[in-house]
């Protein structure tokens, strides 16, 4: 059920309301918020991959404080490369080198939760664990400190979205059960991994959430099983 962007700003507060702890400890907690406003939008829009950012900035408010076509030019790409069936780590290879070990770590469990992670319930205690272990460990007024913390807001509130929608949609009683591989249910977490990779890569909370209406259209309307 495709959410229109009047009722997002609902979402956004039970987001915050959801987790006051996290939403007030993670400096960088405006990246998820964000994320899901202007998911809500593009959702409610429906649009073809090649118009998705023209119609974030025209239709759902994004500012992206450059020419639309500078802006397509340089989100575009980072769009276009990420393969949503691979981990998130794969599709970050380019970006190994930025991050010590510790950083990186994070990166690695986060691939670890989508890949083991029982259900969408599951999935998000494990988030906001590693969120918390962020918090107590990673300066958040670094540049990679704030990239991994908003990663990582991006992830809990992308599945407090994605649970919603997944719930709405009748999709875990259709499938009968909550396996990632048996059915379609693997899918809504490949849908947040592509919503992570792209931020972490973007560094936008509104290119993010194209690449996460982009693998929606992926996972459960262009693979048609």
């Amino acid at each position: 059920m495709k959410k229109h962007f009047l009722a997002t700003a609902a979402l956004l507060v039970g987001s915050a309301v959801g987790l006051p702890a996290l939403a007030a400890e993670n400096p960088m907690d405006h990246a998820g918020a964000q994320h899901n406003m202007y998911l809500g939008c593009l959702m409610d829009l429906n649009p073809s991959h090649d118009q998705a950012l023209t119609l974030l900035v025209k239709k759902c408010g994004y500012a992206p404080g450059m020419p639309l076509e500078q802006f397509i030019a340089t989100q575009q790409p980072i769009i276009d490369g990420i393969d949503p069936t691979r981990s998130v780590t794969e599709n970050l290879t380019g970006l190994r080198q930025r991050f010590s070990a510790e950083e990186f770590a994070f990166v690695v469990r986060i691939d670890q939760i989508v890949e083991n992670a029982d259900d969408l319930e599951a999935a998000a205690a494990q988030f906001e664990e590693l969120e918390r272990d962020a918090l107590a460990k990673l300066d958040p007024t670094s540049r990679n400190g704030a990239l991994i913390l908003g990663g990582l807001s991006v992830a809990r509130h992308s599945t407090r979205y994605w649970s919603r929608q997944a719930a709405e949609s009748g999709q875990f009683a259709a499938e009968g059960g909550t396996s990632k591989r048996k059915g379609r249910f693997w899918k809504w977490l490949g849908v947040i991994a592509a919503d992570v990779i792209s931020y972490f890569q973007s560094e936008n909370p509104g290119t993010a959430a194209t690449s996460s209406d982009d693998a929606y259209t992926l996972f459960f309307e262009g693979f048609g099983f």
